[in-house]
Parts: C-alpha cells; structure tokens; sequence
C-alpha cells in the first residue's frame, strides 16, 4: 500500500491562501475557466480568489476547495481536548 505525505500550510489572509490554491489549480492542472466550470462560478471570481480579495463568501470559497479536493480543518487546543475526553467517555 502506497502512503501519501500531507503537506500542510497556513493561512495567514486572503493574499496566501489566494496564492496556495492558484498553485495547487495548476497543480491539478486546471484552468481559471475549467475550475470556475466545475465550481458554478465564473472565472473573475476564481482571479479575485487567488489574488487575495476579500469579498468572495465562504461557500463560494468551499466550492472551489471541493474541487481541488482540499480538506479544511480547525486546529485548537479546546477541540482536541473535546474530542480526547469523548474517547475516553
């Protein structure tokens, strides 16, 4: 069986995670036009995505995510308590 390494990254503002999907868009080797195709948007709101803009909504920002198939999560120490304590439960 083959393991995949996950590469990580942080999302600072708008402007790097604009830049991390533009990369992974060419990546995957889609266009501004195909990834607007699949995502029922048009391709300006992909160009304001990736250069950092923030006036697009976070489901127009999910559909582009599902997409190029990345996983979103939230890293905080409480949630990790949470989950450890209904482990133990």
């Amino acid at each position: 069986m083959t393991s995949i390494a996950l590469k990580m990254f942080y999302i600072t503002d708008t402007q790097s995670l604009g830049q991390q999907l533009k990369l992974l868009r060419k990546q995957t080797r889609l266009s501004q036009g195909d990834l607007a195709l699949r995502a029922g948007l048009s391709r300006t709101a992909i160009q304001a995505i990736e250069k950092g803009k923030e006036t697009y909504q976070l489901d127009t920002l999910l559909k582009v995510l599902q997409i190029l198939n990345v996983r979103m999560g939230i890293d905080h120490p409480l949630l990790k308590a949470n989950v450890d304590a209904k482990l133990t439960d």
